[in-house]
């Protein structure tokens, strides 16, 4: 009852006031909130193929054929949304185990009722023949699961039916077929649906197979969507992982998020999974009409109901930060009041000066911490960035020449490898951020260690690297350290002076500019990389979420 009673004094009669509008036109979802769906189903899919993994590398299947048993469970959980949704599996040593494919299936043999031999279409199939293959299944979904009376399991009178005939390259030892044709022969005709022209077989023994049922799939068919739709889907999703990786080898040590929703993270089992996906939010709300008035009512209701959980869940995470700021805060204040009492009393003459030292301090950290708080708010609020040519190379050789002086007094080597990089972007902004990193790897490098700076241009992105010498970050921290005042060994970060914002400062303005940033344990120390578009990017007011990705950007 006073979840209702929130309702009407909330969000609730906006919404109704915005049914009443729209009421017998057609309507849908708003963005956001078709995004927040989105994202709960990619998010419920990730954590199905998670599972998936532990079951199959749990299972009592060889070793070989766990990769192929792994792959044929990577179904497309955005179908509804005329979206796809791709994972990529890695081992320890960043070898790729396994991807979604475009088109797969399996197959039965007469008699057995298993379907043990597995069908890789993807590595034979031009796209073109993707295409034509998944505008087959579209029209006629039925040809997905072909079932043949030979063998006795299907009454040759319910169907005509009879058998499939694939003919290709095999490898026995994992049991898979890479088809050349795969034929459905029925009482009176025969349908081909895969015809390969790929040079794939060239030299390959051919093997013809008589299977009693057959099982295919394209991720090109869509609930809506054209296959050639679905297939600029599948190549922004590549597209996103590629950009997501960059080149680099995945490890154990690495986690990765990026504004686009892609995220590359250590699983338990000793294996890393990377995932991005990609939809049309447009498309959808084109292709969703209420039917009646009473649906989009409902519809409203509901809508009314999440939006108002949303906000609830918006306001504690600000509560959240609110306490945490406020606690950063209390310390100094503490350091300040004792100090003036102290001066008050009339203390020894000798000590005023240390006192009035300390005062200064302490009232320098606190300028330090509102002065990141507030460049944190207007990030996240997401003002405008003043966008002009950046050569950061030279930018980042003005940060470290300003820290001469400190790397001089700790005796630190530092190794800079820069690469001419012009790019569109707020100077001011991205100095900062150069600034935090830099800052960052001074205060926690050893005195006589080193510092390397790298800056590469890595395809349409500009890839600075910052590593240096000192303590691993333990791997339960790396998930957490782009958070605000967070502090793996609090005592430790609190000497050194950091205000627990540098870190959100630097990855806020990555994704303001439509980048990224990672952290990894390299050799004998941490490596911050950030990665930025050469073109500027998306900008924060169309693409960029909460600077804390709320741990899944």
């Amino acid at each position: 009852m006073k979840k209702i009673k929130g309702l009407w004094r909330g969000t609730l009669p906006r919404f109704l006031l915005l049914w009443a509008v729209m009421m017998g036109v057609l309507g849908g979802l708003s963005a956001d909130g078709q995004k927040a769906k989105v994202q709960n189903q990619v998010e419920e899919a990730r954590d199905l193929v998670e599972e998936h993994c532990r079951t199959v590398w749990a299972g009592d299947a060889e070793e070989i054929k766990k990769p192929e048993i792994f792959t044929q469970g990577l179904s497309n959980e955005l179908y509804a949304w005329d979206g796809v949704v791709q994972f990529r599996l890695y081992d320890a040593a960043g070898q790729e185990l396994a991807r979604s494919q475009m088109a797969w299936g399996s197959a039965s043999l007469p008699e057995t009722g298993i379907y043990n031999w597995l069908i890789r279409l993807d590595p034979v199939l031009t796209r073109e023949e993707q295409l034509e293959v998944a505008q087959v299944l579209r029209e006629d979904r039925e040809l997905s699961n072909f079932f043949g009376s030979e063998g006795g399991w299907v009454d040759s009178d319910v169907t005509d039916a009879r058998w499939c005939d694939v003919v290709g390259a095999v490898d026995w030892e994992r049991e898979v077929i890479y088809p050349k044709t795969v034929t459905y022969v029925y009482a009176d005709r025969e349908l081909t649906l895969v015809d390969s022209s790929s040079d794939f077989f060239d030299g390959k023994e051919l093997t013809s197979f008589r299977f009693n049922s057959v099982r295919i799939y394209s991720a090109l068919v869509g609930l809506n969507a054209s296959p050639r739709e679905m297939l600029r889907r599948w190549q922004e999703a590549e597209a996103e992982l590629d950009s997501l990786l960059n080149g680099y080898t995945p490890s154990l040590n690495t986690v990765a998020f990026s504004s686009d929703g892609s995220q590359c993270v250590p699983l338990e089992e000793g294996m890393i999974l990377a995932s991005t996906y990609s939809y049309s939010p447009l498309r959808q709300m084109a292709a969703q009409q209420w039917p009646t008035a009473l649906f989009t009512l409902l519809a409203a209701a509901a809508l009314a109901r999440w939006t108002d959980k949303k906000q609830r869940a918006a306001i504690e995470r600000e509560r959240d930060f609110t306490r945490a700021a406020a606690h950063e805060l209390k310390t100094p204040l503490a350091v300040l009041r004792t100090h003036a009492e102290a001066l008050r009393e009339d203390i020894d003459p000798g000590k005023r000066e240390q006192y009035l030292d300390v005062i200064l301090e302490e009232s320098d950290r606190m300028g330090e911490l509102v002065g990141g708080l507030l460049e944190l708010s207007r990030l996240e609020s997401k003002a405008a960035l003043n966008r002009e040519n950046v050569e950061l190379s030279q930018l980042v050789r003005q940060v470290w020449e300003h820290l001469s002086l400190q790397l001089e007094q700790k005796g630190i080597s530092l190794d800079l490898e820069l690469e001419e990089v012009e790019l569109e972007g707020d100077r001011e902004r991205l100095k900062q951020a150069v600034g935090n990193l830099a800052s960052n790897a001074l205060r926690h490098c050893p005195p006589g260690g080193t510092i390397q700076v790298d800056l590469a241009r890595k395809g349409d992105r500009a890839c600075l690297s910052v590593y240096n010498d000192g303590p691993l970050i333990p791997q339960e921290d790396l998930p957490h350290l782009f958070e605000p005042f967070y502090r793996g060994d609090r005592s430790r970060s609190r000497d050194s002076g950091g205000t627990g914002l540098g870190l959100v400062i630097v990855q806020a303005a990555a994704l303001a500019h439509g980048g990224s940033c990672w952290v990894r344990n390299e050799g004998s120390g941490p490596c911050f990389q950030l990665l930025l578009p050469l073109d500027g990017g998306m900008g924060p007011a169309e693409k960029a979420p909460r600077a804390d990705f709320d741990q899944r950007p």
